[in-house]
């Protein structure tokens, strides 16, 4: 596959790649970090009433809170393990204000988790267990210095948001950051557009299972956008996506890989239905 080829060197030189990162980020973090110092007001801190005995103790009775069903019940206990700088606790502080779950959405008060784990622990290795953690954090902070957040001081700043996902993306080979960096290349969301670039980073996702990159590599193999023209390989990409495609969320995948088919050749149908068997047999 052409794309492969073309990124076939990232793996070899990822060890080169991660000590530049490393020695780029101890230059630049000094100033990241003043640009998470957001200026609104923290959360007032807990009564001394609601104190735990150890950071443990709160962050288990955070998540039992949670896994009984009860958010609301989670907060406060998540909230004091998270200013203990618990990163699983601050992360589950900035998906529930997030997402909304169990609690008012705050999008600066997700923001403010996020920033804490990446302040703390942006040089973690790759393969701790909190490296998935630590990659959505740059990945949900480089969604917020996408669109910046309304009536607060994290204003909208592109070239923010590209070095978050840049850093996710290839550091911790975090496959949502490789999509969404694909996507500011491709859209240009921050400026000039890159198909190239963006074609490459949607294969890295794609080949990691990210449905969202390989419906956007399909299409750009099936165009021959920014790639040259492979309509069947784009086509069995598309394919892969919406066997995956939650039928009420991704319809967008659904629509584009039906409309490609209409399009296509019966040969290029039938080749697509071969490349098809060979990436799921590879896949198991």
């Amino acid at each position: 596959m052409v794309i492969s080829a073309q990124i076939g060197g990232w793996a070899c030189c990822r060890p080169l790649a991660k000590l530049a990162l490393m020695l780029a980020l101890a230059l630049v973090f000094p100033v990241a970090a003043r640009a998470f110092d957001v200026k609104e007001s923290a959360e007032e801190p807990a009564s001394k009433g609601t104190l735990f005995r150890s950071v443990g103790d709160s962050l288990r009775a955070g998540l039992r809170a949670l896994s009984s069903g009860d958010p609301e019940s989670a907060v406060e206990p998540l909230t004091f393990a998270a200013r203990e700088g618990n990163v699983a606790a601050q992360w589950k502080l900035g998906r529930m204000y997030k997402d909304g779950d169990g609690v008012g959405r705050d999008d600066l008060k997700a923001y403010q988790n996020f920033s804490q784990i990446v302040r703390l622990r942006a040089d973690e290795n790759p393969d701790s267990p909190h490296a998935r953690m630590v990659a959505q954090a740059f990945v949900a902070l480089g969604g917020y210095h996408l669109t910046g957040i309304a009536n607060s001081r994290v204003k909208r700043n592109p070239a923010r948001a590209v070095e978050m996902f840049h850093y996710a993306a290839s550091y911790y080979n975090d496959a949502d950051a490789q999509y969404h960096l694909g996507r500011v290349l491709a859209d240009g969301l921050a400026g000039a557009t890159d198909l190239q670039q963006a074609a490459r980073w949607f294969n890295l996702a794609a080949e990691q299972g990210h449905r969202y990159a390989q419906a956007r590599l399909g299409q750009m193999l099936f165009n021959g956008e920014g790639v040259p023209r492979q309509a069947p390989r784009g086509l069995m990409w598309m394919q892969v996506a919406v066997q995956q495609a939650d039928p009420l969320r991704d319809a967008w995948v659904i629509e584009l890989e039906a409309k490609a088919r209409g399009l296509a050749s019966e040969d290029e149908r039938r080749l697509s239905e071969t490349y098809l068997r060979k990436h799921l047999r590879a896949s198991r």
